[in-house]
């Protein structure tokens, strides 16, 4: 008899730690959907070719880190709703300074062991000014490249120099430069224009509104979350889920959150029925004025 308590005891245990695996233990893990890297093609029909490569034979092979689809894995009791936020770097090249760069993207889906590429969503992103700090999946510090305060600034030659090595930085990136004297350097964001292993404590920037010779502090991070996102096709996945307006105040399946706002933009999508899916980026070229580069895709259950 003992023997037989002692087993349902057991078994007992076993159900209850099995319910109490909370579904929420989920909900904050974000993984990486796509690997840093720029971009896949000029265009997303230079990636796949619908007219020829849309079926599951045709999927990249390939794993996440080196550029591939990624797959979901099912868990009970929890919906396919996913979130997305998405990070790049900024590499201005052009002359007009801007901190807000690009790139465009399509994500695309498939079935779990055949069938057709489903285009789940295409649009265009836009750089905020919310640097990331630490990637989401690994810890690693990609914030604060440089954080100098008491940077030498030379106004007849635009150069700044610091008694510690600019280690990391190369011309095309962005910096915030906070004046300790606005009247003689106005703060703000500024490209990178010269940066040297041969002189590694020396930078030039371009576009400065200065006056004077003055110290500045120099924080350069080219790492920034997507702040704006838009879909220019609402129509390639259900808005809602019985499909009707988004009026009727259902719970959309595709959908845009906290864009244009600063901070960080994401993308809600109900992936029922999905179990692979592959960013496609494009139009993010570093060496094209004006995009972004290094885009790296963050997922999570929503």
């Amino acid at each position: 008899m003992k023997k037989i308590i002692g087993a349902i005891s057991i078994l007992l245990l076993l159900v209850v730690s099995v319910q109490a695996d909370p579904a929420d233990a989920f909900h904050s893990e974000w993984v990486k959907v796509r690997a840093t890297a720029d971009e896949d093609g000029a265009t997303f029909a230079a990636v796949y070719d619908l007219t020829l490569e849309s079926n599951f034979a045709n999927k990249d092979s390939s794993s996440v880190a080196d550029g591939g689809p990624y797959q979901i894995s099912p868990r009970a009791g929890l919906s396919n709703r996913w979130m997305f936020a998405i990070c790049g770097k900024n590499y201005d090249v052009g002359a007009d300074n801007t901190i807000d760069n690009t790139f465009s993207f399509n994500l695309i889906g498939w079935s779990k062991d055949n069938g057709m590429l489903q285009d789940i969503a295409e649009g265009d992103c836009i750089l905020g000014t919310q640097a990331v700090i630490v990637y989401p999946d690994t810890g690693d510090a990609v914030g604060a490249l440089v954080d100098e305060s008491d940077v030498a600034y030379t106004f007849s030659t635009e150069i700044f120099t610091s008694d510690e090595a600019f280690t990391g930085v190369v011309a095309g990136m962005m910096a915030y430069v906070t004046s300790d004297n606005e009247t003689k350097l106005t703060s703000g964001y500024y490209a990178v224009t010269t940066a040297t292993e041969s002189d590694p404590n020396v930078i030039t920037m371009s576009g400065i509104t200065s006056s004077a010779d003055t110290t500045a502090r120099v924080q350069i991070n080219p790492a920034f979350w997507a702040d704006t996102l838009s879909i220019n096709e609402t129509t390639k996945w259900t808005s809602t889920i019985d499909g009707s307006t988004s009026a009727s105040g259902n719970k959309g399946v595709l959908e845009v959150i906290n864009s244009a706002t600063n901070e960080v933009a994401g993308l809600v999508v109900d992936l029922d029925g999905i179990e692979w899916i592959q960013w496609v980026i494009y139009d993010a070229l570093p060496a094209q004025t004006g995009e972004a580069g290094d885009i790296t895709v963050y997922g999570r259950k929503f």
